[in-house]
């Protein structure tokens, strides 16, 4: 088996695809191809494709700060004839692809196809899949698994592409923030903002309206170029194919590249007017970050212009919109920002989300570029103005 999984597997060069936010698929592309993974040509709404072998998938999920979720495609399968699809799937070696320790689930698409029921499409693989590891004397889908692996269907024109998840739980979520706010921004939202800001420009962040402090732990991230996947546990490690030798040695070899917190000369300002806010992200920060990020209550607007003087700074702001605040009041906050901004901090850099095009209106600053994603289920703006 090991022979047939080295060979298959392991010195195989396979495809990925990395779910990122979209409207920011050229940046997660720049990340990916910048840490020397070999990228699709084309990007895909939402995704970016790369090859390689596994370790290119062990280096993206752990160095990664813009992606959140890692798929590896492992075959595709003609399903418009009903015999064919089931013999095809018994005849598959699912046996060097799925461990006995994880239950088999499954998160399927169809259109365009004979087969459109996605039930009825996971039930002919549950069952050629079982038949083929039973064969093997591996017996999955047990209730008493301790892990489990998620296959992904897409059948689209009578053709089903079929990939393993590789990630488990969302990349996003990097077990360092234990409590959010009211609209928390998803760390790899955060990172990717910060990217397209090209923070490395910059000698000061002010994060001003830092609510549970994602921005400021992402950029102290960047700074210390901590790689935020080094505590997370991966679906990946419980493939046949996983070889831990391999992974530990990817992970020291990060490890030894991050830069002490102490040697760092950029300088994060942390504040919020919200006491509750602060202490929030006091309990988000960890320790090997906390000499850089020192959240302080403090009233945006108050702020003075001499902390960004003869500093190259840039302004990140989530400010308060949907269920956050009344909104007969959000108009004049969002019309106080942009005054502050003109009078205090005009030669500033700064990444600015806004809801809708009114608030813009009243921000009423010039910007050099604007990408619209979802944050929260909420369709937002960011406005970028470089130095």
């Amino acid at each position: 088996m090991y022979r047939r999984i080295k060979r298959h597997v392991i010195g195989k060069e396979h495809v990925f695809f990395s779910i990122v936010q979209p409207g920011f698929e050229k940046r997660s592309g720049d990340e990916l191809a910048n840490i020397g993974l070999i990228l699709k040509d084309n990007f895909i709404e939402g995704g970016v494709e790369f090859s390689g072998k596994l370790d290119s998938c062990f280096i993206a999920s752990l160095f990664s700060r813009t992606i959140n979720r890692i798929i590896m495609r492992i075959g595709e399968f003609r399903t418009i004839n009903y015999y064919e699809l089931e013999r095809l799937i018994r005849s598959f070696p699912w046996e060097l692809y799925i461990s006995p320790e994880c239950k088999i689930l499954f998160r399927s698409s169809s259109s365009k196809s004979k087969i459109y029921h996605t039930g009825k499409l996971e039930e002919i693989f549950i069952n050629g899949i079982n038949e083929r590891l039973i064969k093997y004397n591996i017996i999955s889908n047990s209730e008493d698994h301790k892990y489990s692996q998620t296959i992904f269907l897409r059948n689209n024109k009578d053709i089903c592409t079929v990939s393993l998840d590789a990630s488990g739980e969302f990349l996003y979520k990097r077990g360092i923030r234990k409590n959010i706010n009211r609209a928390p921004i998803r760390e790899t939202t955060a990172s990717l903002i910060l990217l397209e800001s090209k923070i490395e420009n910059y000698d000061l962040i002010i994060d001003p309206m830092c609510g549970s402090g994602t921005f400021s732990i992402e950029a102290a991230s960047i700074f210390t170029k901590t790689p935020p996947g080094l505590e997370k546990e991966f679906t990946f490690t419980h493939w046949p194919s996983f070889k831990k030798e391999s992974f530990n040695y990817i992970k020291k070899n990060l490890i030894k590249d991050i830069i002490p917190q102490e040697k760092i000369e950029q300088k994060i300002i942390t504040s919020d007017i919200d006491s509750k806010e602060i202490e929030t992200a006091k309990s988000n920060i960890p320790e090997e970050l906390s000499k850089i990020i020192t959240p302080e209550i403090i009233d945006f607007f108050s702020l003075s212009s001499d902390i960004a003087k003869n500093k190259k700074t840039l302004i990140v702001l989530n400010p308060p919109y949907g269920k956050r605040i009344n909104s007969q009041n959000i108009k004049s906050i969002y019309t106080e920002i942009g005054n502050k901004i003109r009078n205090d901090f005009r030669n500033c850099g700064y990444a600015i989300i806004i809801p809708d095009h009114e608030k813009e209106n009243s921000l009423n600053l010039k910007y050099d570029r604007k990408i619209a994603i979802m944050n929260g289920g909420i369709k937002v703006k960011i406005l970028f103005k470089d130095i």
